[in-house]
């Protein structure tokens, strides 16, 4: 417990210290999961700007994900997009079945205190068919799935909020 508090300042110090990573999102991302943390690079983000997502395992044991795989695309579970009544609705991150099959590499290993980082072109797929459009201007999340160290269960963390604007980059 004196080894989670000591990491859990650790990190906060060093959010606040580096500051791209959001505060919030990081208390938020340990009290609801414990030890796995995803965010992003930026909190803001133009459309079809790529989004840099941050695994980083804090657990005493290892766990597996895609995201360290030849085919980390994988690890997004599913995108969240905030509604107008403030729920999440969910959005797929591929193509699903039967419009697309895939050769999924094996899930990789993260060994506690590992991080490992995704380059993500955002993009979605309507309702699951090959049909993908960049994502409309609005908050977002991803969920990230891994797999704990027994290999008995897959869990999912979410990374913090982050906007598509509506403009081009500059």
């Amino acid at each position: 417990m004196l080894t989670l508090k000591k990491n859990f300042f650790f990190i906060m110090a060093i959010t606040f210290l580096v500051g791209n990573i959001p505060l919030f999102s990081v208390c938020a991302e340990i009290s609801s999961n414990g030890a796995v943390t995803a965010s992003t690079d930026k909190l803001e983000y133009h459309p079809g700007e790529v989004i840099r997502i941050f695994f980083t395992n804090n657990l005493h044991e290892s766990v597996f994900s895609h995201i360290r795989s030849l085919t980390p695309v994988f690890c997004i579970q599913h995108i969240e997009k905030k509604n107008t009544n403030e729920h999440w609705d969910k959005l797929s991150a591929q193509c699903r079945f039967p419009d697309c099959t895939y050769e999924i590499d094996a899930p990789g290993e993260i060994k506690p205190g590992e991080s490992e980082t995704l380059e993500w072109k955002p993009l979605v797929f309507t309702d699951g068919t090959t049909t993908a459009v960049l994502p409309e201007p609005g908050v977002y999340r991803l969920v990230i799935s891994y797999e704990d160290y027994q290999k008995s269960k897959w869990q999912s963390v979410s990374t913090n909020t982050f906007t598509i604007n509506s403009g081009r980059k500059k």
